[in-house]
Parts: structure tokens; sequence; C-alpha cells
């Protein structure tokens, strides 16, 4: 599990192992840090994870943020919140780790998304929304992002090979009510993209058939359509190749971690092979 706050993570793992109420196995969970408002502290647990030479099987990219209302905010790294959070961040974590998901292809990677992303757009050459072009709300920060998440993701999905063994997943929590900025999720969707055998073979028929999008997968674990911003290919190639340059990652980046070329990261100062 990684975690901004290993020590609270750790606390917490332990109160559950406590309230269990028959006698039972220690909880096999093993804690790492990782603040997806650093690109570099992203970089350093990819290389950490990769250096294991371990098969990973399935990555879920569950942490988000939302801060309701608030005003607009940047990372040390120069990137609106909302975009670094929700997209940037876990787009380079599964770039980063590719080479260990297609050790332990089949793989599977999980974005947790949103309906909101209905309602965003994304323009690849003002992902900070700093142009002036449109009045920055909080709302508009965080359903861009979950748009860019969606472009970023359909692209991989159709540019790495069906022999990879590696299927990429949008799964939308539904509506979830809070009071926090930090967003609670919906575990049902997510742990059906992540566990049920069906996916895989409804993300290869998407491959098969050239969808332009991912796999979405709604909130009571059916397949959704997502929005039809979300179709365009042409932005959403935009998306992508922007993405990787924000990333810090060169755009052939896909191709060679899938031939085990070792590839530059300008964030963490380290290569993933």
């Amino acid at each position: 599990m990684a975690v901004r706050r290993p020590k609270v993570a750790r606390e917490l793992i332990q109160k559950w192992q406590n309230e269990q109420t028959e006698v039972s196995m220690p909880l096999n969970i093993e804690v790492m840090e990782l603040d997806l408002i650093s690109l570099d502290s992203v970089a350093r647990f990819a290389d950490t994870w990769n250096a294991r030479m371990a098969p990973l099987h399935v990555l879920i990219n569950n942490a988000g943020i939302f801060t309701i209302g608030e005003p607009q905010r940047f990372t040390k790294d120069g990137y609106e919140e909302h975009m670094q959070v929700n997209h940037l961040a876990p787009a380079l974590l599964a770039m980063l780790l590719l080479p260990s998901l297609i050790r332990g292809s089949p793989s599977r990677i999980i974005n947790v998304n949103s309906v909101m992303h209905t309602i965003g757009f994304v323009d690849a050459e003002d992902m900070n929304l700093t142009s002036g072009k449109h009045k920055y709300r909080s709302w508009l920060g965080y359903s861009n992002s979950k748009l860019a998440q969606v472009k970023f993701s359909s692209i991989f999905h159709k540019r790495i090979p069906a022999e990879a063994g590696v299927h990429t997943v949008c799964a939308s929590p539904g509506i979830v009510h809070t009071n926090v900025k930090v967003k609670p999720r919906s575990s049902r969707s997510t742990l059906f993209a992540a566990s049920d055998p069906q996916v895989p073979e409804y993300c290869e028929t998407l491959k098969s058939e050239d969808w332009p999008v991912c796999a979405c997968i709604n909130y009571d674990c059916n397949p959704m359509n997502a929005s039809e911003e979300a179709h365009n290919l042409e932005t959403s190639q935009l998306v992508w190749e922007k993405t990787l340059e924000m990333i810090g990652l060169p755009s052939d980046a896909l191709e060679k971690l899938i031939e085990g070329e070792p590839v530059q990261c300008r964030y963490g100062q380290q290569k993933a092979e």
C-alpha cells in the first residue's frame, strides 16, 4: 500500500488487526511512501519497486483531491494541484511501473475516475488553467483532471500491444457524500475492475474493435460510455503527448519500456528498466 503518510497507515493497520474478533493471520500489508504532490516521490517509489524485479498484477490509482471552493494552487513541480494529483502523478506511476506490470502479465491498471469528467475539457496547451481563457474554479480543475486521465488512459490502451497483457480501466465510484477535501472512494466498482475475470476480455474486445476510449466501469460495475469529448482521438493524442512532456518522459517511453529498454525520467533521477 503506497501512501503519503506511512506512519498513519501503519497505525491504522495495527488498529484493524487489534479489532479482529477471532484469531486470524496477521494482515499482510506492506506500507511504502508515495506522495503524488511530488513527481520526484513518484519516480523514487517506482524505482524502489522495480528494483525488486517482482511481478505487479494490479495497480490501483485511487488517491485524488477535490479542493472544493478553494483558490487555485500549484505544486512545487509547477502544476495545478488537481491536474498533478489526479492525472499527472498516476500517469507517471503507471508508465514507470510498466516493466513490473509486464512481469505480472496479465495485469491491470485501474484508474479511479469520476462522472465529473463529462463536464470537463482539456486544452493541451493550457492544462494548468493559467492562460486566462477560462476562469478557474475548483470543480473545473477537478473535472478537467479526470477527463485528462480518461484521455491518457485511452491512448495508453490503444498503444500497448495486446501481447503485453496490460489492461487499462477507468472506474467510477459514483457519488460519495463527504465534507472533507480528500474525497473518499466507494470501492465496489474499483474492486470489480481489479478482479473480475471478464474485464480483460472486455478490454481486448475494445482493442480489437478499435474503440477510441479505454474500458470504463460505472459505479454499478457495468460498462459505461465516457463523454463525447473523451472519444475525440485527436485531442486525446495531444493530451498524451503533453502529459509525457510534463511528467518528464520521452515521447517513445512506452515503446522502449515494452521492449525492456531503459528510459530516462526527468524526475527522481532514475531509470526505469
